[in-house]
């Protein structure tokens, strides 16, 4: 939680999100910004080691103060979906075997000037788990408005991140999976649905963690560090999904790792409102 209003962070935010953001049609004036950064989280908030043992059936949740969006696993279990403060920076899984590559879920593929995860040399950062898996084994996470059930809000943008694990898959062939190279010609993806205190879509956002198709136009590789990501077309929103799409699947459906890191969350606020985070108030995809 940080509420930087009146510091140079949060006016760059701002100012880059407003650049990318062609559309916005009133004026700045009548709006304030908050930031959900996950700074100075309650350690009950952050996860506890690099695999994220307090994840699971310990009724997880994480809220900004500042912001008022919270978020839980799915069915208090994190690998049936749901996002999580990360302070783990990268971890080179070069030489460890694959089948313990999970265990390092929480790492992000950064390490700041100061050796931390985050943007702009914070700290914390989210970790998101999950994808809309048709057989229902695992569920693309939720982050909502906590302040009421009808508490809608813009959120200008947010920066993403590939983490470790993914990124080793990524690039590695265990078999089953395809390495994300040129000769694959194939992408990964992060999509973000809004959606309104009814539970109806507000539109989508989609951005590559990795793309080697050149018939796209958009070659990327693979994604180094951080980037800017702006959904204020969602337009107001009660609730985010975060969905992972990916060309490498399998029998079993995505081979790729469904996760992705995000970072300094930019919220819109009507000039004169301030947020109310409730726990009580935080909803799953189940809920929708």
């Amino acid at each position: 939680m940080k509420r930087l209003t009146n510091s140079l962070k949060i006016t760059a935010l701002v100012a880059l999100m407003a650049s990318l953001f062609s559309c916005k049609d009133e004026p700045d004036f009548i709006y304030t910004y908050e930031v959900a950064g996950f700074d100075n989280m309650p350690a009950a908030m952050v996860a506890a080691d690099v695999y994220g043992d307090n994840l699971y059936g310990k009724g997880y949740y994480w809220l900004d103060e500042a912001t008022g969006l919270g978020s839980k696993p799915i069915d208090d279990q994190f690998y049936s979906g749901g996002t999580a403060v990360s302070k783990f920076a990268d971890v080179d899984l070069t030489g460890i075997p694959s089948t313990d590559w999970y265990k390092y879920q929480m790492a992000v593929r950064f390490e700041n000037s100061l050796g931390r995860p985050g943007y702009m040399n914070s700290p914390n950062c989210l970790v998101s788990f999950g994808y809309s898996d048709p057989d229902g084994w695992v569920y693309s996470p939720l982050i909502n408005f906590t302040d009421s059930d009808t508490t809608t809000r813009v959120i200008e943008g947010l920066y993403i991140c590939v983490t470790s694990y993914a990124y080793a898959q990524m690039t590695t062939d265990l078999g089953s999976g395809v390495p994300m190279c040129e000769e694959s010609g194939g992408h990964v993806k992060v999509i973000f649905t809004g959606y309104d205190a009814k539970g109806v879509i507000t539109g989508k956002v989609e951005e590559y963690l990795a793309n080697f198709e050149k018939k796209s136009g958009y070659y990327l590789g693979i994604l180094q560090g951080w980037k800017p990501v702006t959904l204020a077309t969602l337009g107001r929103i009660h609730s985010l999904s975060i969905d992972i799409e990916s060309t490498d699947m399998g029998a079993y459906g995505m081979n790729t790792p469904a996760y992705v890191a995000i970072d300094d969350i930019v919220v819109r606020f009507d000039k004169g409102t301030t947020a109310k985070a409730n726990k009580d108030n935080i909803l799953t995809m189940k809920d929708l």
